[in-house]
């Protein structure tokens, strides 16, 4: 666990060395943003249009709604396998990495691909999982309130941490979807126990630096009726900005995780990883 936000930093920078050696790690996080839109925007028109034909052929609301629950649990899968695949793809790029490699995008995905069956099962149980979670949130919520929402939200938690390891444990094990809970699970008991100091620097980290968005959006407000040209350009300004921090942070959170992974199951700390580091987000049982 973190003794105090300078170790987070420091874990962080640890981490940006790979990334910086890397920076074609960065594309990973893209591709999957710029292919989840392709997939919504496949859906989005054929969903729309049998919506239309089923008004037409005047289809019982219990069929629409069985239509509507298939079509969205589709889009939920084919979402999951995207972000999976693509961190998969990066997981890779950042192993070769700490093995003294020199990665490139296709390398990534050659990496990804040869676990492809073990990612598409691993994405069916994820999405399943995650669908069965809203549900019971939505649930729970309706009809206990405030308590509802809490639980949904320790419940999905729970999962979330759980599944911390399991995208590392596909690619470097290639084991099936139960297999890579049971080996996540494992790890982060005999490792990190229930703490995640890493993802929480991180997540800290990431809040700080999206501080200026309060500057740059109060800026955009007073700076005139709407659509002149400096307010356009302070909104496109701060759009760019969250975005490169998602990026950004998206793979330094992947390759720390994947260097934590790789510390736990071999014993030595890789790449611009220094052991100490480490060491400090381990906590004893």
């Amino acid at each position: 666990m973190f003794e105090s936000p300078k170790r987070g930093w420091q874990m962080t920078k640890a981490s940006w060395g790979v990334l910086r050696e890397h920076p074609k790690l960065a594309v990973f996080p893209v591709f999957s943003g710029i292919a989840l839109i392709g997939v919504t925007a496949v859906l989005i028109i054929p969903t729309g249009l049998g919506a239309l034909a089923g008004l037409g052929m005047e289809l019982s609301d219990k069929t629409m709604q069985t239509l509507g629950y298939t079509a969205l649990f589709v889009w939920y899968f084919l979402c999951t396998f995207v972000i999976v695949f693509c961190n998969a793809a990066l997981v890779g790029c950042t192993m070769q990495s700490f093995a003294g490699q020199s990665p490139t995008i296709g390398s990534g995905f050659a990496s990804a691909g040869k676990r492809l069956p073990q990612i598409l099962g691993w994405s069916l149980v994820a999405a399943t999982i995650g669908v069965i979670l809203r549900l019971l949130d939505t649930f729970l919520t309706d009809k206990l309130g405030f308590i509802g929402e809490l639980v949904g939200s320790i419940a999905a938690g729970l999962w979330g941490v759980a599944t911390y390891f399991a995208v590392p444990v596909v690619v470097a094990e290639g084991v099936g979807p139960v297999r890579a809970v049971k080996r996540s699970s494992s790890i982060l008991r005999r490792t990190w126990g229930e703490s995640l100091g890493g993802a929480a620097g991180l997540g800290v980290i990431t809040f700080l630096f999206l501080l200026p968005l309060l500057v740059l959006f109060p800026l955009a407000a007073v700076s005139g009726p709407a659509g002149q040209p400096l307010q356009v350009i302070l909104v496109v300004v701060a759009a760019l900005y969250v975005l490169a921090i998602v990026v950004v942070f998206t793979a330094l959170g992947t390759i720390f995780r994947t260097a934590v992974y790789t510390y736990a199951t071999t014993g030595s700390a890789p790449g611009h990883i220094e052991p100490a580091l480490l060491q400090t987000t381990f906590r004893a049982k």
